[in-house]
């Protein structure tokens, strides 16, 4: 029987030093950027598009152990209450239908795992890896809004015939987002394979 530990981070190259501090690095620059961007603190310089379900997508993908989720949507949890009771934001989201974002955000993080696990880092998936986080991203943002038409409180009367519109007005933008955010990430893991090929991310067998 086999008891080995699973990895923390997805299968690297090899199992040096900088392959060891990856996943910490990945995740404070994950934490970092939605400090800045869900906290809306750079929004008198700068309007930045959500990065939610990229940032659990590329969490996934990257840090496979589940305290790491938990602790970014705990993070974000913390970052909604500061905003709302503390800093004086809008609450108007914050609904019971708000832990909807748990199975939400858990589906992009599952997603990113199942990318790493099936086909690495490797180009010739890129298609592959872009289908499956479009269709993470629909099926999350069914759980997100649909949670909040249907059980926010905020609307008396919720009909399916009232939430389809509601698809079509913004899911197009939360596409844009997690696609943007995650070629973003896709763009400078390019870049750090080029210059150190070693940590490179394999598939499992």
């Amino acid at each position: 029987m086999n008891t080995a530990a699973k990895p923390a981070f997805a299968r690297p190259a090899s199992d040096s030093p900088a392959s060891n501090r990856l996943p910490l690095c990945i995740f404070a620059a994950l934490a970092v950027l939605m400090l800045a961007t869900r906290s809306h603190s750079l929004s008198h310089l700068v309007h930045l598009p959500d990065t939610d379900l990229a940032s659990f997508f590329v969490l996934g993908f990257f840090v496979r152990r589940m305290v790491a989720f938990a602790a970014l949507f705990m993070l974000g949890f913390a970052i909604d209450v500061v905003v709302i009771q503390v800093l004086g934001g809008s609450g108007f989201c914050f609904t019971p239908a708000y832990w909807m974002l748990l199975p939400a955000h858990g589906l992009l993080w599952l997603a990113g795992r199942f990318a790493a696990a099936r086909w690495g880092d490797r180009l010739s998936a890129l298609p592959a890896i872009v289908a499956l986080l479009i269709a993470a991203s629909f099926a999350a943002n069914l759980l997100t809004s649909g949670g909040f038409y249907l059980l926010g409180g905020r609307y008396p009367d919720p009909t399916l015939a009232g939430f389809l519109p509601r698809i079509a007005r913004y899911f197009p933008g939360v596409l844009l987002a997690t696609l943007l955010w995650s070629g973003v990430a896709a763009a400078l893991w390019a870049l750090v394979v080029t210059a150190r090929p070693h940590l490179r991310i394999r598939p499992h067998r």
